[in-house]
């Protein structure tokens, strides 16, 4: 996850640790440069606050914190754009200044969803892909669509992933689950009805979760096992379409699956060929 999108996602800070993510987050290029004596002085704050802020971050200290944030700025600094998510056409708009609009939503949500990863919780979740044998993904409206898609991906590597689309389905489904099988559950602000009691549920299956929903605070994300962060550039209601939020879960899944591929890389190639070779035995010319 980058530095600055790590920062954004802390809880629990006190009021000058605030004031030094603030000092951060608006002069990066200086804080990189500056010692803890300087920083200290600038934002009168102790040095103490330094290597608090550093412990919750879980870094070794203030050197590595520079190092992180110099490695983030220029993918943080592409984030940083005056592009309307919600709205990012107008009407007396030409065709080309909509598409290259949609260009840019597209490039800042793939920025804003790579900021939001932790590489390891990606990593951590593929491998337990590999090791639980039953998968069920828990979502809904236009977001099982691409729930569907990662099942054909993974069916094609000869994975079956189950996608209950009724609330009663999901109920059941998750009412039949148990510590072996994977529950990935999809929700962008843990809003609704259904989703939270299927976590509760799964939580007395004991089924591990992974969930992908936005960077604000989930009510049940601590039921989570591991946890994938979605662009939260879009309100949630108020916007055109989900642009953004559509293409970060595409990205997402993709990058959940190519995880999961490269663990049995040479197999998983020889799978989809052979499957590819039966099917086209049998397939009219």
């Amino acid at each position: 996850m980058n530095i600055f999108n790590k920062m954004d996602n802390l809880v629990n800070l006190t009021e000058n640790e605030k004031v030094l993510v603030s000092f951060i987050k608006e002069n990066p290029e200086a804080f990189v440069k500056m010692t803890s004596s300087e920083i200290s002085e600038a934002i009168f704050i102790s040095n103490a606050t330094i290597y608090r802020l550093c412990k919750k971050m879980e870094l070794a200290g203030l050197s590595e914190l520079k190092i992180l944030v110099s490695a983030s700025l220029g993918d943080y600094l592409k984030e940083q754009t005056t592009l309307d998510f919600n709205y990012p056409i107008h009407p007396n708009e030409t065709q080309y200044q909509i598409t290259r609009t949609m260009q840019e939503l597209y490039e800042q949500t793939v920025v804003s969803s790579l900021n939001n990863l932790d590489l390891e919780q990606l990593r951590q979740a593929a491998a337990l892909m590999k090791k639980l044998p039953v998968i069920d993904i828990y979502t809904s409206a236009g977001n099982l669509f691409f729930a569907e898609n990662f099942k054909f991906q993974m069916q094609e590597i000869g994975r079956f992933i189950n996608v209950p689309i009724e609330e009663y389905q999901q109920r059941l489904a998750a009412a039949a689950s148990g510590p072996s099988h994977l529950s990935i559950i999809v929700s962008y602000g843990g809003r609704g009805r259904v989703i939270p009691e299927i976590v509760n549920i799964l939580r007395e299956r004991k089924s591990p979760i992974v969930l992908i929903s936005s960077t604000e605070e989930i009510p049940f994300a601590a039921a989570a096992l591991h946890h994938l962060y979605l662009s939260s550039n879009e309100s949630h209601y108020n916007k055109i379409s989900s642009f953004s939020t559509r293409l970060s879960l595409l990205f997402l899944l993709d990058c959940l699956y190519t995880s999961y591929f490269k663990l049995d890389y040479e197999t998983n190639v020889a799978l989809k060929m052979n499957y590819y070779n039966i099917i086209s035995r049998y397939t009219p010319q």
